[in-house]
């Protein structure tokens, strides 16, 4: 019955339209209180209104911050940085300050969204790209996730399952580019984590696609297509690194990959497996920011009116 009407929940408020979303997270909050078995104050739905979302239609490019352009097709919208946090924190996320900038597509049935942020973590090298292991680094996340359940657990939540790859981790040396994908299950719910990364010279941009498993065949042409379009401003680029000058990253390809940095503070490992399953409508026990952050998906699906200037990210001149 709970299961049901989160549902229910979810889908009106991506039908009915941003008058109607106080209203439903209102009881949103108030269902995952019951769930949870904590209490939910009614000011805490109040404090959440999203508002339009100022989108820069493809075609077009759009800014990522002063390290690189995205060269956005014709079918897909963009959210500036600004506008991709402050729609984090509405959704009950918590974001970190590295969003430059939010993706997805303007088609139907496109349940999908990509998160773009850049991590000042210095130059990584890829030197040890050529030597992968895809068992050992999955052994590892896999790892990284059960120490994780440990918590989760404690607070009474079920585990995540970490299925395996999806896509095995392979870089493109010439233009200094990783893609990886990952399937996760709670429960019944099952969801995959697409992941790129493109290196530059002081850091790396992280562009992070999540959506069903069901739609794999589906989300992989647009990971292609958007990494494609990426690419560092002159003087961020990864070929332009000084060796004398600049910093050197404290970990390398595979830690990124494995989830090692997260101890760094350079990754936010859950983000990239919780999102998903919410996505898919199944959930029965989650924390309530974690299901405000699967409406996001909901909202994101409603497409814009007209053609709206957008800020942070932006568009370049």
């Amino acid at each position: 019955m709970v299961r049901s009407n989160i549902h229910m929940v979810c889908s009106s408020a991506a039908q009915g339209g941003f008058g109607m979303i106080r209203r439903h997270i209102g009881l949103l909050f108030l269902l995952l209180g019951l769930m949870v078995g904590g209490p939910v104050s009614p000011s805490m739905a109040d404090e959440v209104k999203p508002a339009a979302l100022p989108w820069i239609m493809g075609p077009t490019d759009a800014k990522l911050g002063d390290q690189a352009l995205l060269k956005l097709p014709k079918g897909y919208q963009f959210l500036g940085a600004q506008e991709t946090q402050q729609l984090l924190k509405q959704m009950g996320n918590f974001p970190s300050g590295s969003e430059l900038g939010l993706i997805t597509a303007t088609g139907e049935g496109e349940e999908w969204f990509m998160v773009v942020r850049y991590i000042d973590a210095g130059y990584v090298k890829d030197d040890e790209a050529a030597n992968w292991d895809a068992d050992a680094l999955m052994a590892a996340i896999k790892e990284g996730t059960d120490e994780d359940n440990e918590r989760r657990q404690a607070q009474g939540f079920p585990p995540l399952v970490i299925r395996g790859w999806e896509e095995t981790p392979h870089y493109d040396k010439a233009a200094n580019k990783v893609v990886w994908a990952i399937s996760a299950q709670e429960r019944d719910s099952v969801g995959v984590n697409y992941n790129t990364l493109a290196l530059g010279r002081q850091g790396y941009l992280s562009m992070n696609m999540v959506g069903s498993l069901e739609h794999l065949a589906v989300l992989k042409p647009h990971v292609g297509l958007l990494l494609a379009n990426v690419e560092f401003v002159e003087g961020k680029r990864y070929t332009d690194f000084n060796s004398t000058t600049d910093k050197v990253a404290a970990v390398g390809l595979s830690a990124l990959i494995a989830g090692a940095a997260v101890k760094s503070g350079l990754l936010a490992k859950l983000w990239a497996f919780i999102i998903p399953l919410v996505m898919a409508g199944k959930k029965l026990l989650m924390l309530a920011v974690i299901a405000l952050g699967g409406l996001a998906a909901k909202y994101l699906k409603k497409k814009p009116h007209a053609e709206q200037p957008g800020g942070g990210g932006g568009l370049s001149s």
